[in-house]
């Protein structure tokens, strides 16, 4: 059995080995305070490298082309942050911090935590990268990003043709991957491989 804090109330429980499958939840507030760690920092790892080849393509290609009174205009992310600069200088920052900065970083960030621990390699700024991934985490938002485009494209499909460019396959292939990251990641689960090790 160990001692662990709930996040949510501060109660301490003693919890005992949690099965596949299982949760342990608090008695006070019910909320998840532990569960089982399928982490596997090799796996995570692969997926990483993954998506930081698919981060280029997936930010520099074309995502739609439309085409509205005989002009054709293509555009990819960056373009779409950079061109509401002038007009909403804060809504940009925050687009291009929470769809490419904030993904980008925390890819990089599980990834070399992941390589650390894969191999072995325990160096002092270990923590302060779990730190890091943990904050970058609730700020990466490549899901909103998505859903946002998609409501754009609902929205022009009536007044302009639209094409689909190579940027948009890009970036679904590295929507699914980073989900996928998200949901086999443990940021407790990569702190205790860090104390044990």
């Amino acid at each position: 059995m160990k001692k662990i804090i709930c996040l949510h109330c501060d109660m301490v429980s003693l919890v005992p080995e949690i099965p596949k499958g299982y949760v342990a939840k608090c008695t006070r507030c019910n909320h998840t305070i532990e569960k089982h760690n399928n982490a596997n920092p090799a796996i995570i790892l692969a997926l990483s490298i993954t998506a930081l080849a698919l981060l280029i393509p997936a930010f520099y290609f074309p995502l739609i082309s439309i085409h509205l009174l005989g002009i054709t205009e293509q555009t990819n992310l960056l373009q779409g942050a950079f061109l509401m600069i002038n007009q909403a200088p804060m809504v940009a920052f925050i687009v291009l911090f929470c769809a490419v900065i904030a993904p980008s970083l925390m890819l990089g960030c599980i990834a070399l935590s992941s390589a650390c621990l894969t191999f072995n390699y325990y160096p002092s700024y270990l923590p302060k990268i779990l730190k890091i991934t943990a904050i970058l985490m609730n700020w990466s938002m490549l899901e909103v990003y998505m859903v946002s485009l998609m409501v754009s494209m609902f929205k022009l499909n009536n007044d302009a043709v639209l094409f689909f460019d190579i940027g948009l396959y890009f970036f679904i292939a590295l929507l699914v991957i980073n989900l996928l990251i998200i949901s086999r990641y443990s940021n407790h689960g990569y702190w205790e491989r860090y104390i044990n090790g």
